[in-house]
């Protein structure tokens, strides 16, 4: 009898669910508003309804899913299942998540961080496909990051491993929202490359992003690749700035981890080469002599969909004998 699982990607505003066979082909998809005012049991309700309707859709028997991943924001603690915090949707404090979805839809659930599940995603079927040694990184509001050594996701000793934003790239530099100084993410990410554009401004450097932090009353990783492209002189500082730090974490990982391949994803990601080719080279600019650079960059391939088929990967880790793809 063929075998499926089931891929939930819980986010702030979506949830995003999907089913796939061992080979990962998506049957069936269904995206849901998250209920934010209904607490975590209302969270629940809803991944059980579209998952049962996914089942449902496909004419499959529930006996033939083994299981459903969930890919969800944190922090978790993965080894009981729980959501230990999440700012965005109110009430998820030590929240038995993977049990209660495993009660209520009737087949088992493995929790797993939504990072460390996109990393799975583009590993399984994007950027990473085809190799065995990968980290992702995502550029956006913050930096998030996944890591996956010998086709395995790494989490580390306590299960918060893979937080490569808060790598320190600068001692004793700008505070972080984690506590830490000088984190990858408080120079790398779009938020804070935007800032820092806009300190600039404030400072009475001339700039054509004046117009949209005007108009917006803030500064957005587009405006500053778009102004960037059109040779102002303020946006294409900020973005160099980013530029370097980020190839400064990349060698650090190199160093560290010698991947086959560093993914990018987020925001920034969709620069493409604006990004990727600066990068490249302050990447082997920094990289030491002893061998050339042989961690390729690349960017991500799957966009949102990589999280639901992470999510559907890890539950084929846990429930079944590894992915065919």
């Amino acid at each position: 009898m063929a075998k499926y699982c089931v891929g939930i990607d819980l986010g702030g505003t979506f949830i995003k669910s999907a089913l796939f066979d061992h080979a990962m082909k998506k049957l069936a998809e269904r995206t849901s508003p998250t209920p934010s005012t209904a607490g975590p049991e209302g969270v629940v309700e809803v991944m059980a309804v579209d998952a049962a309707e996914l089942i449902r859709s496909t004419g499959l028997d529930r006996g033939q899913v083994i299981g459903a991943g969930i890919g969800s924001p944190g922090p978790l603690d993965l080894q009981r299942g729980l959501v230990i915090a999440m700012p965005n949707i109110p009430g998820f404090d030590d929240f038995p998540i993977r049990d209660r979805l495993a009660q209520r839809l009737g087949i088992p659930a493995v929790l797993e961080n939504d990072a460390n599940a996109a990393a799975l995603g583009e590993f399984l079927a994007g950027g990473g496909r085809h190799v065995s040694d990968m980290v992702l990184l995502t550029l956006g509001t913050g930096v998030g990051s996944g890591i996956v050594i010998n086709k395995r996701l790494l989490h580390g000793a306590h299960g918060i491993g893979a937080e490569l934003g808060h790598m320190v790239v600068e001692p004793e530099g700008e505070p972080c929202g984690c506590g830490q100084r000088g984190c990858l993410e408080r120079y790398a990410s779009a938020t804070y490359m935007s800032q820092y554009a806009q300190r600039l401004i404030e400072a009475g450097r001339p700039s054509s992003l004046d117009e949209p932090l005007r108009r917006n009353g803030l500064l957005h990783g587009a405006d500053i690749c778009i102004h960037c492209r059109a040779g102002d002189a303020v946006a294409q500082e900020a973005w160099s700035r980013a530029v370097k730090y980020l190839a400064i974490g990349c060698v650090n990982i190199c160093r560290i981890l010698d991947p086959d391949r560093i993914v990018f994803g987020g925001g920034m990601a969709k620069a493409g080469a604006d990004l990727l080719s600066p990068l490249g080279a302050a990447f082997a600019a920094l990289h030491w002599s002893l061998t050339p650079p042989r961690t390729a960059l690349v960017l991500a391939e799957l966009g949102n969909e990589a999280g639901v088929i992470g999510a559907a990967g890890v539950a084929w880790e846990k429930f079944g004998t590894g992915v065919s793809a």
